[in-house]
């Protein structure tokens, strides 16, 4: 909740400076501060516990009626694309549209706001640059609408301290922040592997694994390993999405044999994991994620030597593992106690947002086919 309401927070602070550079600027002059006063209203003045108990519950709803609008922008993006939407996330109230019923939650993750739409089906590369032009709409739609609705209410409201320009100053810090995050996103998705990567994060969060989808994705990452292992490194390294892709064949792929790319972008992940620079932590995460997957796939392929020199390298039996590393410890160490807590990791990834129902039925597969449940 703190990582969710910080960057709306900063958007906030980011109108009101705007909006009192624009009166600034509007009320330099006689002209201009005959025309600035409309805009700077009536400072409200308060005395006593009432009055002020009273604006900051006006106020808090304000704030909340301005994040209901923004996820009305995704939501609207998603019905002119003709995307599904399946939840709509505000405050307690969790609308679980398929379903058709309302659950309330006082501990939503997504308290402050957030909505999900089903990925438009594809099959191929047509279907599937559709789908991804579709998702990038929904990302923007959210903070183009704030913005929008926050200019027409500024320009109509009587008075920076009325509801319409308090919603003005709400809704635009609120488009500003979240052109960071879903405008990111939305950018974002225009890089092969980041939308690549989205597309098997959504995947994996189904019921149900669609094995035509899955086919697809693999046929067009393997094409992209091999695109990036083409290439070469990157003074700092290859990119997050990259990693993350990596990941997500090695763990999809379920054969024993590497591809060469994968190899090679196996052996670069190693080189950095052991080297001696200080990482992010969501670098080192992605990191750990990729070369766990190896260790499972050296344990599976029955090449106990090599997955055991890799492990140590990670490590190894003795030193505090990374969460990342839960499903490398089950397979190397084959104990009740590292299997449980790795099927409990399992366990926790479903929630309302996501049953990953695939990626579980996936991992409990592979945990029976070797003999660890």
């Amino acid at each position: 909740m703190f990582r969710k309401i910080v960057p709306l927070l900063i958007g906030a602070a980011a109108g009101l400076v705007i909006a009192w550079a624009a009166i600034s600027l509007l009320g330099s002059g006689e002209a201009g501060r005959s025309s600035a006063e409309p805009l700077r209203g009536q400072i409200p003045e308060l005395s006593g516990a009432g009055p002020i108990a009273l604006l900051v519950l006006v106020v808090a709803l304000l704030v909340m009626v301005t994040i209901l609008l923004h996820e009305v922008g995704h939501m609207l993006g998603a019905v002119a694309v003709g995307s599904r939407i399946t939840r709509l996330y505000w405050g307690p109230l969790i609308f679980r549209f398929p379903e058709r019923s309302v659950r309330f939650d006082l501990r939503s993750k997504f308290f402050f706001g957030a909505m999900q739409c089903d990925m438009q089906p594809y099959h191929d590369e047509a279907s599937f640059a559709r789908a991804i032009r579709a998702q990038r709409v929904v990302y923007a739609a959210g903070p183009a609408f704030s913005l929008v609705t926050g200019l027409v209410a500024w320009l109509l409201a009587p008075g920076l301290w009325s509801l319409a320009g308090g919603y003005a100053l709400f809704s635009v810090g609120i488009g500003l922040a979240t052109l960071m995050s879903d405008g990111v996103n939305a950018l974002m998705l225009g890089r092969r592997s980041f939308a690549l990567v989205s597309a098997w994060s959504m995947l994996m969060q189904e019921e149900q694994l669609d094995e035509s989808r899955r086919a697809f994705l693999m046929q067009a990452s393997l094409q992209r390993l091999g695109e990036l292992a083409a290439q070469p490194v990157p003074s700092q390294g290859r990119q997050l999405h990259d990693l993350y892709l990596l990941y997500d064949v090695k763990l999809m792929r379920g054969e024993r044999q590497e591809t060469t790319p994968e190899q090679t972008l196996t052996q670069e992940a190693l080189s950095e994991r052991v080297g001696t620079a200080k990482r992010p932590k969501m670098r080192r995460d992605a990191l750990d994620l990729v070369l766990g997957e190896e260790v499972v796939r050296l344990c599976e392929a029955e090449r106990t030597e090599e997955a055991d020199a890799l492990y140590a390298q990670l490590g190894g039996r003795e030193s505090v593992h990374s969460p990342m590393l839960l499903k490398a410890r089950a397979y190397m160490e084959r104990s009740e106690a590292a299997v449980r807590e790795y099927e409990a990791s399992l366990t926790a990834l479903r929630s309302d947002a996501g049953s990953f129902g695939a990626f579980r039925q996936l991992e409990e597969q592979r945990l029976q086919q070797a003999g660890l449940m």
